[in-house]
């Protein structure tokens, strides 16, 4: 019998504590409680799988050959509470498989609505874990100490808390969301919404519910879309709406922490900027059409443009006219010069709205009198 031999409380989830476990040859597993708090499932469900087999709705998607029976250990690790106990476990490998399982059911819209919640989870803990590797990864090569599930518990916190938090709910088993749940909360009418859809069809898509799940919720539609919660929460942010406004403005009371507000100058606004939006999906040189955008921020809908250091004065008037026209029809933008003091740039976001391109410099002064001046001189 293997024997486990390092333990450790892991917290991937905000609030949800489980066991693990490194056994005597290197593998590392999970308590069975553990796993079942982890994925969010029943742990009698759980325990069942070792007998009956994965459910019926995941086997086109789990792996092939998958070795479902469970592992049995010695627990010696010294700081474990069942110390010297015989316990459960599930080996990493298989935990993954399961989640990376109900992910893709998810998307291929075959599961039932008693597993709905665990899909969900299971793509929000996909998601937080390929990020937090990849921050980890990247971070480590730059010498940097990491706690990872402190990170991992970041990237897991999405927009779904904060809509919860300003009384949104979801039609669908707490889940998923349709239409006239959001233009409630939103109090719009729904051909505002739809416009917003359709100019955010590849950033935004629709989940087709069941005729059965459709009726569950008291309608008699033979077609109806819902929504997962993050993609709501990018139309919260993304409409020009009370409830929006609120939201950013919530948003940046919460990262407006994370920098020094006293922040300017000429500071490389690539390190401060992952930093405050760390977790909000922000990328740079972002693709958008044939143009690229200095930086995009996933969950806010929102365009960056840093100008300054390139020389933006020398640019086609013309062309940079078209780029703008093109990017706002989806987006709102800012654009900022580099020595921009941090506080500002916040209050130019609060205020950005798709179809507008706020804009917090004047090139004209600020190259014509070549000063450091500070950009407040000039606002």
């Amino acid at each position: 019998m293997q024997e486990a031999i390092h333990y450790g409380k892991v917290e991937l989830i905000p609030g949800i504590i489980c066991d693990g476990y490194v056994l005597n040859d290197g593998t590392a597993v999970m308590s069975e409680r553990g796993t079942a708090d982890l994925l969010g499932m029943n742990h009698k469900a759980l325990q069942n799988v070792a007998t009956t087999g994965v459910p019926k709705t995941l086997k086109p998607f789990i792996d092939v050959g998958l070795n479902v029976a469970t592992t049995l250990v010695k627990v010696t690790a010294k700081n474990s509470p069942h110390k010297n106990r015989k316990m459960t476990v599930y080996k990493s490998n298989f935990i993954e498989s399961i989640m990376r399982a109900y992910a893709m059911a998810v998307g291929n819209n075959v599961l039932q609505k008693n597993q709905m919640h665990i899909g969900r989870r299971c793509v929000l803990l996909q998601s937080a874990l390929v990020r937090t590797a990849l921050d980890t990864a990247i971070k480590q090569a730059a010498g940097l100490s990491i706690d990872i599930q402190k990170t991992a518990q970041q990237h897991y916190q999405d927009a779904a808390k904060l809509l919860k938090e300003f009384g949104f709910n979801c039609s669908v088993n707490e889940e998923i969301a349709i239409k006239k749940d959001i233009t409630k909360f939103l109090d719009v009418p729904e051909s505002t919404l739809n416009s917003f859809l359709r100019k955010h069809k590849n950033e935004i898509q629709p989940i087709k519910l069941d005729y059965s799940t459709i009726r569950s919720i008291g309608y008699k539609a033979p077609r109806m879309n819902g929504y997962h919660l993050e993609d709501v929460g990018k139309i919260a942010v993304g409409m020009d709406t009370l409830i929006g406004i609120e939201l950013k403005q919530r948003v940046f009371g919460e990262i407006s922490s994370l920098a020094k507000p006293e922040t300017k100058g000429e500071i490389e606004w690539r390190q401060v900027l992952t930093k405050v939006f760390s977790g909000f999906g922000l990328q740079c040189n972002y693709p958008i059409g044939k143009y690229k955008a200095d930086f995009f921020i996933e969950k806010l809908m929102l365009v960056l443009e840093c100008n300054g250091y390139d020389n933006h004065q020398y640019y086609d008037k013309k062309l940079e006219k078209q780029r703008e026209q093109f990017i706002k029809q989806r987006y709102s933008m800012v654009r900022f010069h580099h020595q921009v003091q941090l506080e500002t740039l916040f209050n130019g976001i609060l205020q950005a709205k798709i179809g507008t391109v706020i804009k917090l410099y004047n090139i004209k002064h600020l190259y014509a009198n070549n000063s450091s001046r500070s950009l407040h001189d000039y606002l």
